[in-house]
């Protein structure tokens, strides 16, 4: 009996460890099929799964839902998860160049929604004969032999445009140098016609139909628009004329009408 008391427990502890190693197979095997099932899962939702069988579109005024669909080079049963937002909108605005910004939206099993928001013509760059309109992001959106309506005209830019891409500018202090200049005359609400930067040590502007501003350097150019904005506001009304602020500076903040 006491030879027989170690067998039956060394056979008892081996039984238990097959058990243990028995379950942890089948554990391990449960896991391996799960995820054996949530790949196939994927695959399927990827190729054979949720094919698109609708494209809406919305929002634009400048393009049709076809055209905007064709350009899009999304295809019906293309699978709804595989379409590429970044593709589909970079492709949009290098062929549909007045698109600003779309929105993507899945509604399951099959439908894709596009909601597009129109570019607004800003501004217009005179480059080489040619005019390139182009939005407050400096989106170039077309190209013309006139200057379009209602939108102010920058010469001697040097910049690079082509419709449907950024505008690129010659170098960074000119690009600086719009943005500063557009920003403080919006900030004092002066409504711009024309910015001529030919000279930089002339810069000219055409402001409220009624004034041509000589800015003079680069320096001191949100001050200077301040000094503009209230020399304009002591300016009657039926005056026009030209303003020199090419002087102004801190230790002498005048300019002449």
């Amino acid at each position: 009996m006491k030879q027989a008391e170690p067998r039956d427990e060394f056979i008892r502890k081996r039984m238990e460890r097959q058990k243990k190693i028995r379950k942890r197979r089948l554990i391990i095997t449960f896991i391996f099929l799960i995820c054996l099932a949530i790949c196939v899962g994927i695959i399927l939702s990827l190729t054979v799964f949720f094919p698109i069988e609708k494209v809406i579109v919305s929002g634009s005024k400048v393009y049709s839902s076809e055209q905007i669909i064709k350009k899009s080079g999304i295809e019906i049963g293309d699978n709804l998860f595989v379409v590429s937002e970044s593709a589909v909108e970079d492709r949009l605005k290098a062929k549909l160049p007045y698109i600003e910004n779309i929105d993507f939206k899945r509604e399951f099993p099959s439908t894709l929604k596009i909601k597009v928001k129109d570019a607004s013509e800003y501004a217009c760059y005179f480059i080489d004969n040619e005019y390139y309109t182009v939005s407050r992001e400096n989106w170039v959106l077309a190209k013309s032999e006139s200057p379009p309506e209602n939108i102010f005209v920058v010469t001697g830019s040097k910049a690079l445009c082509n419709v449907g891409s950024q505008v690129k500018f010659s170098d960074e202090e000119t690009k600086l140098l719009m943005e500063e200049l557009i920003a403080s005359l919006s900030s004092e609400k002066i409504d711009i016609n024309s910015v001529d930067l030919s000279n930089k040590i002339e810069i000219t502007l055409r402001v409220n139909s009624r004034f041509t501003v000589n800015l003079g350097t680069t320096n001191n150019i949100t001050e200077k628009i301040k000094h503009l904005r209230a020399m304009i506001n002591n300016i009657s009304d039926e005056k026009q004329g030209k303003i020199n602020l090419s002087m102004w500076s801190e230790s002498n903040p005048k300019g002449t009408f």
